[in-house]
């Protein structure tokens, strides 16, 4: 039993080792703006959501880094377990049912560390993130700004992207207006 124990323990460690050398970029796929999505991830009454596709987000990495991208699946880990499909990244692709209202779609970069075929831990990571370059005008649908957001920040968010010489549509978001009968 001991033995077990250990064995399960070193598996743990290495699974965190391994995430070290795996960078994810999460975003929420919904028909609608979801006002859920802007008070759990928005920490001050400034932000902006970037609305695109699927397509749109496949099509705009111009990077030469390899990206995957997948469907979220959501499961009850006390019930159901992780298939793993042939697929070695789809741990990447799995939360648990009490945050299925995120809806996600990922994208995941993978430098797994094995040299000449064998496990190397020592490789660099990139734990704290990678710069992956993309054509903001094939992403960029829309841009929408916070509910909360004061109007100056619309105006500022529509200069910037004014300078940079783009002319993606700003809409200041109407969730928190009343509706009217």
């Amino acid at each position: 039993r001991e033995k077990y124990l250990d064995a399960t323990r070193g598996l743990g460690k290495l699974h965190e080792d391994l995430l070290r050398h795996h960078a994810i970029n999460c975003w929420h796929i919904n028909e609608f703006e979801s006002a859920a999505m802007w008070k759990l991830y928005l920490k001050s009454e400034e932000g902006v959501a970037i609305q695109s596709t699927y397509t749109k987000l496949k099509e705009c990495f111009i990077d030469k880094e390899r990206i995957y991208l997948g469907l979220v699946r959501y499961i009850d880990y006390d019930t159901e377990y992780i298939h793993e499909d042939n697929n070695t990244y789809s741990p990447f692709v799995y939360k648990r049912k009490s945050f299925e209202h995120e809806r996600e779609i990922r994208a995941l970069v993978s430098r797994d560390p094995v040299v000449k075929g064998k496990l190397d831990l020592s490789q660099e990571t990139i734990a704290h993130g990678l710069s992956i370059k993309i054509d903001p005008e094939i992403l960029i649908e829309r841009i929408y700004v916070s509910p909360s957001a004061p109007d100056w920040f619309a105006d500022l968010i529509r200069a910037v992207v004014s300078k940079y010489g783009y002319d993606f549509e700003i809409v200041h978001s109407k969730l928190n207006e009343t509706p009217v009968f």
